[in-house]
């Protein structure tokens, strides 16, 4: 089977395992509106024609495609609408506040997984993740220090040095993975003397620290981010929103969909 084949060690059926990866992709952008023919995918996954039409048959009973005489299997809009929900960085949605950041790379590459990663990776003590860490930058002035963990597990041969856009849409576009399950914490706290350098503030000074635990469409577990901001005035929207799997038992206990707004205010460190 090949590289772009299901993952490796499952011991369901392939069609099974070809469908998860194909509505990986569907729930990613990976297509535009119709998917590759069935020839196509057969040689793609060197398996037979059925075991493509099996797999495609399992998507279509869910709703993500719907197949048109003579024309071929498309994907509908509606029905991913319906299940699926991707859920925006946290520092994307600094841009719904108008704000316009900017990064400059901090730390990106492999290193050893610490506690936290560990236990929400599933780890062993010693295994490796990939830590990317920016700092946001609004109109010159430094905004938040944003330090993501993910999951090489899932993401073999990620390499983000490079990266001056949205992490999420690299990680939809090139490895099919969107988060669409995240528990996100928000708490104030002092800065600490590498925050402070860098946000241009006092050692001490009041900021605020947003934790972020994130699965993607399959359940996988994929980033645990952190990112500490300037107590600027700012409305925070949040939106988990869990995912509609196809069978109850993969459901997430956090499936159902809040959304609620917080808003901070100057938080002067003079308490004032």
């Amino acid at each position: 089977m090949r590289a772009d084949a299901p993952v490796a060690k499952d011991h369901r059926p392939v069609y099974i395992q070809i469908a998860e990866t194909l509505r990986a992709r569907i729930v990613s952008g990976f297509y535009d509106d119709k998917i590759d023919g069935e020839l196509k995918l057969a040689a793609q996954w060197q398996v037979s024609r059925r075991t493509i039409q099996q797999a495609l048959e399992i998507l279509v009973r869910e709703g993500l495609l719907v197949r048109q005489h003579g024309m071929g299997t498309f994907i509908n809009r509606k029905g991913v609408e319906k299940r699926y929900h991707a859920i925006a960085s946290i520092t994307e949605s600094l841009v719904g506040q108008g704000l316009k950041p900017d990064y400059t790379v901090l730390e990106s590459g492999e290193v050893p997984a610490g506690e936290a990663e560990q236990r929400f990776f599933g780890l062993e003590e010693g295994a490796m993740i990939y830590r990317h860490k920016r700092l946001a930058v609004s109109d010159g002035k430094p905004l938040a220090v944003v330090s993501t963990s993910l999951n090489l597990a899932v993401l073999e041969g990620l390499e983000l040095s490079a990266l001056s856009g949205s992490l999420y849409k690299v990680l939809r576009e090139r490895f099919g993975r969107t988060v669409v399950v995240a528990d996100d914490k928000y708490m104030p706290v002092a800065a600490d003397a590498e925050i402070a350098a860098l946000l241009k503030l006092e050692e001490g000074a009041p900021v605020f620290l947003a934790i972020r635990q994130g699965r993607d469409q399959t359940g996988a577990p994929l980033e645990v981010s952190r990112i500490v901001m300037l107590p600027v005035p700012l409305d925070i929207s949040i939106r988990n929103v869990g995912f509609a799997a196809a069978e109850p038992d993969n459901r997430s206990p956090a499936a159902k969909e809040w959304t609620y707004m917080v808003g901070f205010g100057d938080f002067k460190s003079d308490g004032k």
